[in-house]
């Protein structure tokens, strides 16, 4: 884990001037995790890792559940967890609960318990990803659910082929952006937020300049119509796939 590090950060940043409460911390909690008893240490474990009073989103990493754990079945492994995190949330250690990789059937088991809402599914989402990802971003939408993409722009062995592709180079010259920015434009106007990763200060940039230019009706309906046989995921998680 990169507790350590990022907890410094932090301290750094809040040393430097910047309020705590401008700088939004997340991390995932995951399955060997999960069980009441195994996510409440893991809370107070992690409080301690990165040095800070409070985390601001803790996601569930992803809902597949390891053999051997004593809350058994996945299902029960998933609630457990939750009710663990909700408990912590009301102790003030963590502000917002979500997901990751979760699809409507999972979601909903964690919504029937009826404690903290689900408030963010963090899912692979770019114009190639399967029809069942757009579905499950869809009906997050109309449940008052947050999407956060990631894999905007394609995995480490996937991203180049996806940057060579010419309907994105075309629509990139229209605007003077790159194939990269017009994935990432697509995802907002899609009402999904984007979390790309770089240690590049140059890509940094670039990936802050989607907000001056907008792309029109016709160039994301194409970005949509990506044929069912070119669709693809590069990290392979299927909402709804796990018990």
């Amino acid at each position: 884990s990169n507790h350590a590090e990022v907890g410094e950060g932090v301290r750094q940043a809040v040393d430097a001037g910047v309020p705590r409460s401008e700088i939004f911390l997340t991390t995932k909690i995951h399955p060997p995790h999960f069980g009441f008893e195994t996510a409440s240490a893991w809370v107070e474990k992690v409080l301690r890792e990165l040095g800070v009073e409070y985390i601001d989103l803790v996601l569930l990493h992803f809902a597949a559940v390891p053999d051997g754990k004593t809350c058994k079945v996945p299902r029960n492994c998933r609630q457990e967890t939750w009710l663990a995190l909700q408990r912590a949330q009301a102790k003030g250690q963590i502000k917002h609960l979500g997901v990751s990789n979760f699809g409507e059937r999972q979601i909903g088991e964690l919504l029937a318990l009826g404690g903290s809402p689900v408030e963010v599914n963090q899912i692979e989402y770019h114009p190639w990803v399967p029809e069942l990802h757009l579905k499950t971003a869809e009906w997050c939408h109309m449940n008052r659910i947050a999407v956060t993409a990631y894999g905007s722009m394609g995995g480490a062995g996937n991203a180049q082929q996806m940057m060579m592709q010419d309907a994105l180079k075309q629509v990139g010259s229209m605007y003077g952006k790159t194939p990269g920015q017009v994935l990432l434009r697509w995802a907002v106007q899609r009402n999904v937020s984007v979390i790309p990763g770089t240690s590049n200060p140059k890509h940094m940039a670039e990936n802050l300049r989607i907000f001056d230019f907008e792309l029109a009706q016709h160039e994301m309906a194409m970005l949509d119509s990506i044929p069912s046989d070119q669709r693809m995921l590069h990290f392979n998680h299927w909402p709804d796939s796990a018990p």
